[in-house]
């Protein structure tokens, strides 16, 4: 439970109204309140969480708000919290209770890989100890907070918490480390993500740069060349995992699979290292991919760090079926499906086509959404973008949204279909399949892509650029 004195201390509020002292945990959402929580009014461009009030403690044990002019006295049988300032409170909670709860904080963030490299990381610890995490994409200023909050008020304490941290601006991991203090940190890898608000790939890997201010080691990818950079400058102890052979946790002997990968971990760490022991063994992952190759790699370089066992971490990464929409592989009445819907940008982009490629068996077909956040990089990266496709040999494009009609003016020696939304690519889509075709569907989260395979599954449906595309043929 999360109790009203850590959130007094926490905050330095008022209580202004007594009600109950205990709470399950705090919500922000009126429309999702549960009967026990504590409700904490913020404010956005659009909205403030105080106009919502007076129906949240309908339900809601209590509220925290920084607005006293919008207490009642109805409102008194009820626990009535005012602070400064809704937002500060509520970082400042989650940092009150993730130093008196979770004894061991590992902080993840990069341009790809962040969430799956969470996942992983948590599944092996979650063998050894008790171990937290937040959901989803839970990571910025407000869900990272939200999930130390909850997660604690729900298990108490903990041996780790794994909380990946998202970046669209400057400062944002700063912001994100000064709440939740960590004491391990993981960049997975530096890429042309967010450029619009970083202001390009510089302003991204400064970015990601800002949490080796507050962990005392920090894990980064050894092969990215950004990154190395790091171990000149930074002030905190530098693990490397990768594929080189100056990596104290690499891969070797990699051979990819259709649904996976195998390869030889090898660990050499200074933790290892100082009690005569070094490690090797071979792995098995359940998930395709060099990208997750390398974020097992980061999951492994952690535990083992943390002493945890070279069996139990092959026990935590073999285990692992990966994350929803994150390339996962779908086999659907002869057609493999690769759906990474999740998010994309330009690199992790050419990940997934070339991933389409290896996997390819009869036709490949790509169906990508818009890449967005890239301010003025937009036209040219996603040009980019088009003129691979063309390189790669992919057979089918189906170009979703304004951007990607870019792409597909650079894809020349292929067929191409410009689209306007996710559902019209679906239903082209189930129209041209044909027996072992391979499709990649991809794109920013806005495109909502996973919305091209909810047409698929459905009885087929007659498509007006399905005449067009014959005649083309």
């Amino acid at each position: 439970m999360l109790l009203l004195d850590d959130i007094v201390n926490a905050t330095g509020g008022r209580i202004i109204s007594k009600g109950s002292d205990t709470f399950a945990s705090i919500s922000i959402d009126s429309r999702t309140i549960k009967d026990g929580e504590l409700f904490l009014c913020l404010r956005g461009q659009r909205f403030n969480g105080h106009d919502f009030l007076r129906e949240s403690l309908k339900i809601a044990r209590g509220a925290i708000i920084d607005e006293p002019g919008r207490f009642e006295d109805s409102f008194k049988n009820k626990t009535i919290i005012l602070v400064q300032d809704t937002l500060r409170a509520l970082q400042a909670i989650a940092t009150y209770l993730r130093k008196k709860s979770i004894k061991n904080l590992i902080a993840i963030t990069g341009s790809n890989g962040k969430t799956t490299t969470k996942e992983l990381l948590w599944q092996i610890l979650s063998i050894r100890g008790s171990a937290i995490k937040n959901e989803g994409n839970l990571n910025n200023e407000i869900g990272l907070p939200l999930s130390i909050i909850n997660n604690v008020s729900r298990y108490g304490d903990v041996d780790y918490g794994v909380f990946e941290m998202g970046a669209s601006r400057p400062g944002d991991i700063r912001v994100l480390c000064e709440i939740a203090r960590p004491d391990y940190g993981v960049i997975t890898n530096i890429g042309h993500a967010h450029l619009d608000g970083m202001g390009g790939i510089e302003g991204v890997f400064r970015t990601k740069a800002e949490m080796a201010d507050f962990v005392k080691v920090l894990f980064i990818n050894g092969d990215d060349r950004y990154l190395e950079r790091l171990k000149t400058w930074a002030g905190c102890e530098i693990v490397t995992f990768g594929l080189g052979k100056d990596c104290p946790v690499r891969a070797e002997d990699i051979r990819l699979e259709d649904t996976g990968c195998r390869y030889t971990l090898i660990a050499a760490l200074q933790t290892l290292s100082s009690k005569g022991l070094s490690a090797k063994t071979d792995m098995r992952l359940g998930i395709p991919g060099m990208g997750n190759l390398y974020n097992s790699l980061a999951g492994a370089a952690v535990s083992l760090y943390l002493d945890l066992s070279l069996d139990t971490v092959k026990e935590g990464l073999e285990n692992f079926r990966g994350v929803k929409l994150r390339l996962e592989i779908k086999d659907i009445d002869g057609v493999n499906f690769i759906v990474d819907a999740y998010n994309a940008n330009p690199d992790s982009m050419k990940n997934a086509i070339k991933e389409l490629m290896r996997l390819k068996n009869k036709r490949a077909i790509a169906v990508l959404g818009d890449m967005l956040e890239l301010g003025p990089y937009s036209e040219e990266l996603h040009r980019e973008l088009g003129r691979l496709l063309n390189s790669e040999g992919v057979d089918i494009f189906l170009a979703v949204g304004p951007e990607m009609k870019k792409a597909a003016e650079e894809a020349k020696g292929i067929e191409v279909h410009s689209l306007e939304t996710a559902e019209e690519a679906g239903r082209l889509l189930s129209v041209i399949l044909r027996h072992g075709d391979t499709v990649l569907i991809k794109g920013s989260r806005l495109m909502a892509m996973e919305r091209v395979m909810d047409i698929v599954k459905k009885p087929f449906e007659p498509f007006e650029q399905f005449e067009q595309f014959k005649r083309r043929q």
